[in-house]
């Protein structure tokens, strides 16, 4: 039996509560009892965006995949693991390799090609959702701070919300605020600050503890010197100052000061293709190798194992950046194509109503939910007709509870029952045609090899790509030499360029 553990979130929001937790534990549950699987742990973050992976519970879930005390980690739906897609490819390839497999308890996406695009395009699909709320909201907020009104994104030490929105200087934080730009001009260590502010009975604007963070947060903060910011918005004097404008300038030279000239670690070097190319010689896996040459530039290459250990296979090593690319276009050219498209988005809608939920929850929490209303409506009936016991306010209380509750379950249930439309498939697939807004080369890269490419085969004459799109719709799992004799037993032709193949 697997071992498995469940990560739950909700979002911050006034509609977001402890219930929604509870639901998404209840239906993750259910789903290991059903594919036998023990519980051994859970995460939960509470009132967390997952645009973020600035998440406790994330984080630690990350870190014990390590130790290897799971195998399996259930989430409610894929939009509780990361709303941003770039989060969640790294954080999926670590998990990978840690031996961790994620599984949805109510959208059931089964191994396979297919099952590779669908969650890609239900990641798509929960970020854009995302990113159309967030703008329908910011439209409130930018009215909101165009008249330098608090838009309600977090509290600033030092500042409240005046009845009409404004903000207005809160003293016992200003006091804070001010000690603390007086501490750092003066040379006084973080520690020092925190430890001071902590022994007055300071406390930062969420109630807890100043830390180093803290007094980094607020030596940067230009709100203290009346600045207004919000998005692309910036007022001179939007706001009451706390400290003046020479005090911030004279922390800002004391920052400078003690930045220490210690050059930035270097970004590891990523390798988009990593497990999934592979020497069309021998099979072995490509490795990246980095190096730097005489006139100090950095190279990145991919390497054949087993012609890198001189153990026989003659492979030449070749240029990342090249073979991406050379990926990245092929790919574009061969599947992002009207009939591609079309054949794809119904492979995956065919696969959502295959593995689709019985519908009978939201049938069954529908009657329920009317059987006590009418119950409420009988009992505050019964109240107004001046009835007087003391069981009709306890029971109204207790009715009122289990609609609350039922409302919950109505909800859970409906959601598990969403499906994506092949339209909508197709409209999202479309997105994958060329990089968005501002998307650099490699978030565009990575975007189009995490979801449609499934193995590479490199010569040194040529190039083998199999994508995560089948042809008789069954999902079979081939070694790589399997796949590299089906290739050359059909004819792949040894001399050309490049080729391609579905699987």
């Amino acid at each position: 039996m697997q071992r498995a553990v469940i990560y739950a979130r909700y979002s911050p929001g006034p509609n977001q509560t402890e219930q929604s937790i509870e639901g998404q534990v209840r239906e993750c549950t259910k789903y290991a009892e059903l594919h036998d699987l023990r519980i051994v742990g859970t995460y939960i973050d509470r009132k967390i965006s997952g645009k973020t992976d600035n998440r406790r519970e994330f984080q630690r879930m990350i870190d014990d995949s390590e130790k290897h005390i799971f195998d399996v980690i259930i989430l409610y739906h894929t939009d509780r693991f990361a709303r941003n897609r770039y989060d969640s490819a790294i954080y999926k390839h670590k998990l990978k390799e840690n031996g961790v497999e994620l599984r949805y308890a109510t959208t059931d996406i089964p191994k396979g090609p297919e099952g590779i695009i669908l969650e890609s395009i239900m990641e798509g699909w929960a970020e854009y959702y995302s990113a159309e709320l967030s703008r329908k909201i910011k439209r409130g907020m930018r009215e909101s701070a165009l008249k330098c009104h608090s838009t309600g994104a977090g509290r600033c030490l030092g500042y409240r919300t005046a009845e009409d929105k404004s903000l207005v200087i809160e003293p016992e934080g200003a006091k804070a605020v001010q000690t603390v730009f007086d501490m750092y001009i003066k040379g006084k260590s973080h520690a020092d600050i925190c430890r001071y502010l902590n022994d007055c009975g300071f406390r930062t604007a969420q109630g807890k503890l100043f830390n180093k963070n803290s007094v980094t947060h607020i030596i940067r903060n230009k709100r203290y010197i009346g600045v207004y910011t919000y998005d692309d918005i910036t007022i001179e004097d939007g706001i009451p100052a706390i400290i003046s404008k020479d005090t911030f300038h004279l922390a800002q030279l004391e920052a400078a000061r003690r930045k220490t000239a210690k050059r930035p670690k270097e970004p590891k070097a990523e390798y988009l293709l990593s497990g999934k190319a592979f020497c069309g010689h021998c099979q072995k896996p490509l490795v990246g190798v980095s190096g730097t040459g005489k006139s100090g530039n950095k190279w990145y290459y991919y390497y054949c194992q087993e012609s890198r250990a001189k153990r026989g296979c003659t492979k030449r090593p070749v240029k990342r950046d090249w073979l991406e690319r050379e990926v990245v276009e092929r790919t574009v050219a061969e599947i992002l194509q009207p009939e591609v498209i079309q054949h794809i988005a119904k492979k995956c809608y065919d696969l959502q109503m295959e593995y689709r939920q019985d519908n009978s929850d939201v049938l069954f929490y529908e009657l329920k939910l009317k059987d006590v209303r009418k119950a409420i409506k009988n009992t505050m009936r019964a109240i107004e007709s001046g009835v007087k016991t003391k069981t009709l306010p306890a029971r109204l209380r207790e009715l009122e509870n289990e609609e609350e509750a039922l409302e919950a379950e109505l909800a859970i249930a409906k959601a598990s029952d969403f499906v994506i439309t092949t339209d909508q498939i197709e409209f999202l697939l479309t997105q994958f045609a060329e990089p968005w807004e501002c998307e650099s080369e490699e978030e565009y890269h990575r975007r189009i090899i995490k979801c449609f490419v499934h193995k590479v085969f490199l010569f040194d004459d040529k190039l083998l790509i199999y994508y995560n799109v089948s042809r008789d719709g069954k999902t079979r799992e081939q070694s790589e030499a399997e796949l590299l004799e089906e290739a050359l037993g059909e004819g792949f032709d040894k001399r050309s360029s490049g080729s391609t193949k579905t699987i």
